[in-house]
Order: C-alpha cells, then sequence, then structure tokens
C-alpha cells in the first residue's frame, strides 16, 4: 500500500515536472504565473518585429523578398505564436490530453512532425532550386518537393491525432490543422504546375505558377 502511494506520488511529481523542464530549458522561462506570463508577451512582441525586421533584411540584401524570406518570415510568426501558445497551457494541465504516451510506432512517425513541418519546405524549396529545371527532370523534382511539403507534415500530422482528446481539443486539433497547413500551402504552386503543365512564353518553356523556366 506504502509502495502504491509512493508510486503514485512520483508519477504525480514527473508528470509536473516534464512542463517545468521544458519551460526551464526550452522556453528558458520561469515555471510561475508571472513569469509564464511575462514570456508568453515577450513572444507575442516579437511577431511584429519578425515581420517587419525579416521582409526588409530580404528586401535591402537581394532587391525583392522572395519565396525564401516570405518563407523564413512565416516560419518565425509560427514559431513565436507556438512558443506563446505553448506556455500558455503549460502549467494547465486541465487542458492537455488525457491519452497516455503509448511510445510505439504511431508515436514515433508524430515525433517528426514539427521537423517535418518546418523542414520538409526548406528541403523541397532547395531540392529544386540547386538542380537545373529541365523538360525532362522537372516533373520528378517537383514531385519530390510536393513529397516534403505534402507527403510528409500531413502523415505525420495523422499519427497525433489520437491524442487531441480532452479539454482542450479545439486548441489542440487548431495546432495541428494550423501548422500543417503552412507546409502544404507552400507546396501549392508546385502543385498547381503539376496539374498544369508548362506553358510556352518567347520560345522557352516555363512553369507558370512557381515562374521557373525551364533549361
Amino acid at each position: 500500500m506504502r509502495k502504491s502511494i509512493q508510486a503514485d506520488s512520483s508519477s504525480k511529481s514527473d508528470s509536473k515536472s516534464v512542463p517545468s523542464l521544458i519551460a526551464r530549458k526550452f522556453f528558458r522561462s520561469g515555471t510561475d504565473p508571472d513569469s509564464i506570463e511575462r514570456d508568453v508577451r515577450k513572444w507575442l512582441l516579437a511577431i511584429p518585429a519578425v515581420v517587419v525586421v525579416l521582409p526588409l533584411t530580404f528586401y535591402l540584401q537581394f532587391g525583392e523578398v522572395g519565396p525564401l524570406g516570405w518563407g523564413l518570415t512565416v516560419f518565425f510568426v509560427a514559431y513565436c505564436l507556438l512558443a506563446a501558445v505553448g506556455l500558455h497551457f503549460l502549467e494547465r494541465p486541465q487542458y492537455h490530453s488525457p491519452v497516455k504516451l503509448k511510445s510505439d510506432w504511431l508515436d514515433r512517425i508524430g515525433a517528426f512532425w514539427l521537423m517535418s513541418c518546418a523542414f520538409g519546405p526548406l528541403l523541397g524549396w532547395a531540392l529544386t532550386s540547386a538542380i537545373v529545371l529541365t523538360p525532362n527532370n522537372w516533373r520528378w523534382l517537383y514531385w519530390s518537393r510536393l513529397g516534403l511539403c505534402f507527403a510528409l507534415p500531413v502523415l505525420t500530422s495523422l499519427a497525433l491525432v489520437r491524442y487531441v482528446r480532452g479539454r482542450g481539443a479545439f486548441v489542440m486539433l487548431g495546432i495541428l490543422i494550423g501548422v500543417t497547413a503552412l507546409p502544404v500551402w507552400s507546396g501549392w504552386n508546385t502543385l498547381e504546375d503539376l496539374r498544369s503543365g508548362p506553358l510556352e512564353f518567347s520560345g522557352h518553356q516555363v512553369l507558370p505558377h512557381t515562374k521557373r523556366a525551364l533549361n
């Protein structure tokens, strides 16, 4: 009986220490309500600075913002929002999922969700930018980019749907859909070009939605 009580108390303390550890190590925040509220405001106030500074930096450096500049801006805005939301709900266990981690193969897939949403579009853009597009290779390069922008984020997000339960289900679902929509949006023009194919302009084949010429 005593061992079971000790086990229960230790499990509770362990579950409570996880948010505290995340706050201290990842967000560099305290765990008291005042510290969390202060840091939430900091993350939210960082968004206007990101929206102004990043596009302006790209414009001054390259003469245009371009897909990479806008993509990085959206990425850091989403990061600030996720940090603010995460800190806000960190010490509110009533909004946490009641489903316990299963540590099975689905959890291993779901663990790559944020990474695939963040780096999938970047790798897809790098792949189609580093290799010269030709009439022979552009389709498989664009399909590869779609796999990184569409398939990976969507499949890894589906592995996490089973944890969308409890009082905070709407918040969890909103985050899951909203974050997954960002890489999908980044690859939408690629999908449109695969649907329409290249067009002839002044004797050259051009992909109209991504505005890439085939050499």
